[in-house]
């Protein structure tokens, strides 16, 4: 379920999000419309919260692994059926479209899973823990997180 976000300021309509899904990055942006500044719902400060647990968890991965065998299996299923009301040629188009997403879907989990266990996941996530204390640093951005009602520990404060 997607969430509307419009700015504080000026209330337009700004973007369109998953409050599920997350970006690592800095929290502030401007608006485009009034130019004032306004904390993106979308991104996560690491260094404020730390890396969440459920990075490295494999669980979701092998859901989609499991879902891709399905896609494929009933790709492969339909290629012998016969669609009633479906033109010749569109005939073998559907389970095509099945099996290559079916592929998709487990060669990205497999991928993920790999970067898991091979530990690619905890650097890339130790990668921008650092560029997010390297954000923390800047003073202008840190003073702009405090006025925009976000708390900012002492430590990190530089």
């Amino acid at each position: 379920m997607s969430v509307e976000f419009h700015c504080p300021s000026c209330g337009k309509k700004l973007f369109e999000y998953e409050p599920r899904m997350r970006k690592y990055g800095p929290l502030t942006e401007d608006c485009k419309s009034c130019g004032k500044t306004y904390i993106d719902p979308r991104r996560v400060e690491l260094s404020l919260t730390g890396i969440p647990a459920d990075e490295y968890k494999m669980s979701p991965y092998v859901f989609i692994l499991v879902i891709g065998a399905f896609l494929i299996w009933r790709g492969w299923y339909m290629l012998g059926m016969y669609q009633l009301g479906v033109p010749g040629p569109m005939q073998k188009f559907l389970p095509v479209v099945f099996i290559i997403l079916g592929i998709v879907a487990i060669l990205a989990s497999i991928y993920e899973i790999i970067m898991i266990k091979t530990g690619g996941k905890a650097k890339k996530m130790q990668k921008l823990m650092e560029e997010s204390r390297q954000r923390m640093k800047n003073h202008a951005y840190v003073e702009k997180l405090k006025d925009l009602g976000i708390e900012v520990p002492e430590e990190l404060r530089q």
